[in-house]
């Protein structure tokens, strides 16, 4: 793919998820995510937008690794999406979101992660000094105040199973109080990538337990979509592109 330009898309693709680059400061222990990818530059980006643009997707995901680590500047890309017409989302740990994130023009969803409401369940699968908990629920907040729109991410492991109940009342009530919630992404746990591949038998659980867990979720119509997603690494509106061999790469 010369240039950084991509193959012609599957027509059902609706959204481009990017991996920015492999990097991540934390250690989940259900990461599915590969390191054999390379970080995509500044020019394979942009030209990676025209080509998206051309082939008619305009809604972007902006991810990684952890998309606020690349080193091209992220916030530059995505005022890049916008000027392109793209609805820009970004899918982060938020650990590393700037002072006045909250209020970021060129951002229009925020995709967060949270696989328990209880923090010592939470931050046993999603590792990080100091605990990530508290760092999601501020920001969740943050983002709530200031009347931004944003997804939420959990991946269905055997340790948070029983969580998902808590879980949805706490995001039921924040939607309640005002919160703009797009959707709840509910993740099936892989024996997959850079932590997944060696934690199955630990965190792994059956399609018919996790599709109980999500019906369990559904119940309640708490005011915003709750998607089963059994592959996270395959999705029928979703494109997945990637930097590797000098080129770029599709997937999905």
């Amino acid at each position: 793919m010369p240039g950084g330009l991509l193959p012609a898309l599957d027509p059902r693709k609706r959204i481009a998820a990017v991996y920015l680059l492999p990097d991540c400061d934390m250690a989940c222990t259900f990461c599915g995510s590969e390191t054999n990818f390379a970080v995509m530059s500044r020019p394979q980006a942009e030209a990676m937008l025209v080509a998206l643009k051309d082939q008619g997707i305009l809604n972007v995901v902006l991810g990684g690794g952890e998309p606020f680590l690349w080193p091209h500047g992220l916030l530059e890309l995505a005022q890049t999406a916008k000027g392109l017409g793209f609805t820009v989302q970004v899918c982060t740990n938020g650990i590393h979101l700037p002072e006045g994130f909250e209020g970021l023009p060129m951002l229009d969803r925020f995709i967060l992660p949270l696989e328990a409401l209880d923090p010592a369940v939470h931050d046993q699968l999603r590792r990080h000094t100091g605990g990530h908990h508290a760092v999601v629920l501020d920001r969740l907040h943050a983002l709530a105040r200031a009347g931004r729109e944003i997804t939420i991410s959990t991946v269905v492991t055997r340790e948070n199973l029983g969580e998902l109940p808590a879980l949805a009342a706490f995001l039921g009530g924040l939607k309640a109080a005002g919160a703009r919630i797009h959707a709840w992404h509910l993740y099936r746990f892989l024996t997959v990538g850079r932590a997944g591949a060696r934690n199955g038998d630990r965190l792994g659980t059956s399609f018919e337990t996790f599709s109980a867990a999500v019906e369990g979720a559904r119940k309640v119509d708490l005011g915003f979509p709750v998607y089963r997603r059994s592959d996270m690494l395959h999705a029928s509106s979703v494109a997945y592109v990637w930097a590797e061999g000098g080129g770029l790469k599709v997937g999905g």
